[in-house]
């Protein structure tokens, strides 16, 4: 499974990644805003996406865009999870997180992209 990291902070992306890799992810790229994430959007299968990056509470619409323009499955990660008004049934990963959560989350998210995939008839990396 082809994981998009979105985050601005270089070390939480590299704890990210970490643990993704570890899980068996397969990391496409770290985006620390908009612009990027709809870069490396079509190489991943799912993202997880910080909610308020440097460019303003972002998060949501790059979750939206990612997941209309190239069916990614999502999940939030945040320091303050009331920032999401409505998740959209994505899993949403308060900070600090164990990795187990991370890694439960993402597989959630792999999941839901797989079912939405199979529903679209997209074809599935």
């Amino acid at each position: 499974m082809r994981l998009l990291i979105v985050e601005d902070e270089p070390g939480i992306a590299l704890v990210i990644e970490d643990v993704a890799i570890d899980a068996g992810f397969e990391i496409t790229g770290i985006a620390g805003n908009m612009s990027e994430a709809l870069e490396l959007g079509s190489e991943a299968d799912i993202a997880i996406i910080d909610v308020r990056l440097g460019d303003g509470l972002t998060g949501p619409s790059i979750a939206r865009a990612l997941f209309s323009g190239f069916g990614l499955g999502v999940v939030y990660f945040t320091l303050n999870p009331g920032l999401i008004e409505n998740p959209e049934g994505r899993a949403v990963v308060a900070e600090p997180a164990s990795p187990e959560r991370i890694v439960d989350a993402l597989s959630m998210a792999a999941k839901n992209a797989r079912t939405h995939r199979v529903a679209s008839g997209t074809t599935f990396h």
